[in-house]
């Protein structure tokens, strides 16, 4: 069996947090696996430089609160490390620590400025991920314009250092295809444990551009696949979806019927999450289950440029991994002829200039 611990937190206050993080770790047997020689990696999602208000990043209470249990057990080595869509270089790296409100960590674990790589398994990864003894995932519930939602696996996409990300969107720009590159990624890194920060959550547009939704959870685990299971259900939707979820299935990575929820009752969100535009404009058939026509193939919607509130920054020139997209007097024009839809563009822009089209709710 694999067992998804869950636990209500109300707020960010260390405390609340703390106290899920002790029970997680309980639940999971945690503290075998660690001695003061581990190297413990925590690695957030860290998207883009926002305020953790946002929801866009792992908040930084939940981080302090589990470097501060594994000091308990006697961890000296815990390093922080994750890339953004951006340049992976040291100065990029400080400016998102401190527009993350990371900053205040830097007493209790060490924020990674070192940008060197690794090659395993065909991914140019970052080098303290992949030389950690544990690692510990630590997602943020989204949803997102191409995977319908990010958590544990979705989340490992952050172990690719910034510009490298644009070219697997190009070698993989098919949903099913990408979602079998994201599960050989995760096979490749196998962290150690997952733990979801699902206490303030993103819906619509995530995973940067959407609207906070408290949910007040956070699931730990030892597997994954089955954390994100249970993310999905809380979100209130079929892992039919999800392609990742549907391709670990398909390739025997995960079997619902093993897994057991201990800790709290974890109740669906109601209403169901509200998705992307990317998912819902020209959706015909969708269910309350998640379940759509066409055999889980979205008919393509292509990003375009809100003039108005376009600031001309170029974040999302920078990540296009087709590069179709110029700054022309200072506003962003995309060429939609040998556009992806990846929402790449979508995910870095700071002010919400892209949009796929009008939004339901399912």
């Amino acid at each position: 069996m694999h067992t998804v611990s869950v636990q209500r937190v109300p707020h960010y206050e260390p405390e609340s947090l703390y106290d899920a993080v002790c029970r997680h770790f309980e639940a999971l047997e945690v503290e075998k696996d660690l001695s003061p020689d581990t190297r413990v990696l925590l690695k957030p999602n860290l998207l883009a430089g926002r305020d953790p208000s946002l929801g866009v990043t792992t908040h930084p209470m939940v981080l302090a609160a589990l470097a501060r249990r594994l000091r308990e057990l006697g961890v000296r080595s815990i390093t922080l490390a994750d890339s953004s869509g951006g340049l992976y270089t040291p100065a990029a790296l400080r400016k998102i620590y401190t527009a993350c409100g990371l900053d205040t960590l830097r007493d209790v674990m060490t924020l990674n400025e070192d940008t060197a790589t690794v090659e395993r398994n065909g991914f140019t990864l970052l080098r303290p991920v992949m030389e950690a003894d544990f690692v510990i995932n630590c997602p943020k519930l989204k949803t997102h314009g191409l995977t319908a939602m990010t958590a544990g696996v979705k989340n490992l996409f952050g172990c690719i250092p910034g510009l490298k990300k644009p070219e697997l969107h190009c070698i993989h720009p098919g949903i099913e295809d990408f979602g079998t590159m994201l599960l050989r990624l995760s096979e490749t890194v196998k962290p150690s444990l997952t733990f979801l920060d699902a206490v303030d959550c993103m819906e619509g547009n995530g995973p940067g551009g959407g609207k906070v939704r408290f949910m007040g959870y956070t699931l730990c685990a030892r597997n994954v696949y089955a954390l994100d299971e249970q993310a999905a259900a809380l979100m209130a939707l079929s892992p039919m979806v999800v392609p990742t979820l549907r391709l670990a299935r398909r390739q025997a990575l995960m079997n619902p019927a093993e897994i057991a929820l201990v800790g709290d009752p974890l109740e669906p969100a109601n209403p169901p999450f509200l998705l992307p535009d990317s998912y819902l404009a020209k959706e015909s058939v969708f269910s309350t289950h998640g379940i759509f026509h066409r055999l889980f193939r979205r008919t393509r919607v292509r990003p375009h440029i809100v003039t108005e509130r376009c600031i001309g920054c170029g974040h999302c020139a920078e990540s296009c991994p087709q590069h179709i997209i110029t700054l022309v007097a200072y506003k962003a024009v995309i060429d939609p002829k040998t556009c992806i839809s990846c929402y790449c563009c979508q995910e870095m822009c700071p002010v919400q200039a892209v949009e796929t089209g009008p939004r339901t709710r399912q």
